[in-house]
């Protein structure tokens, strides 16, 4: 008897934990996105990468990777999908969903991993 008590929570916690994780960070909505981001600078990395990058309200956006050379691309978000979406010549249109971390940080969600930045207020590029 207790054994299987002992499996029962075993199996339950198994389902718990990655609920947990997941619940930790939240997604944020396309009009959060667009508060967040207009007008604004952030500072974060990139697959290792260390970069800056600006969010024009025209819809414009300047990426400046450390130690690499700027590029000015383009950024909108889409409310049916409360994605953040963001095009460059290599690449095109590109989706990508941001979340707010349990710690209260910003992140990126870049395939299985997190790019997390932070935010500073206004133009703080060259």
């Amino acid at each position: 008897m207790k054994r299987r008590m002992f499996t029962g929570l075993l199996m339950s916690l198994a389902w718990v934990g990655p609920l947990a994780a997941q619940a930790a960070d939240v997604r944020l909505t396309a009009p959060e996105i667009e508060a967040l981001l207009t007008g604004n600078t952030i500072v974060g990395t990139w697959a290792g990468t260390p970069y800056r990058q600006y969010y024009a309200a025209d819809g414009t956006t300047l990426y400046v990777p450390q130690d690499g050379r700027a590029d000015e691309g383009r950024w909108r978000t889409n409310p049916e999908t409360d994605e953040y979406e963001s095009w460059w010549r290599s690449t095109g249109w590109t989706p990508y969903a941001l979340v707010r971390t349990e710690a209260g940080d910003h992140a990126w969600i870049n395939g299985d991993r997190l790019e997390p930045f932070r935010v500073l207020p206004g133009r703080q590029v060259e």
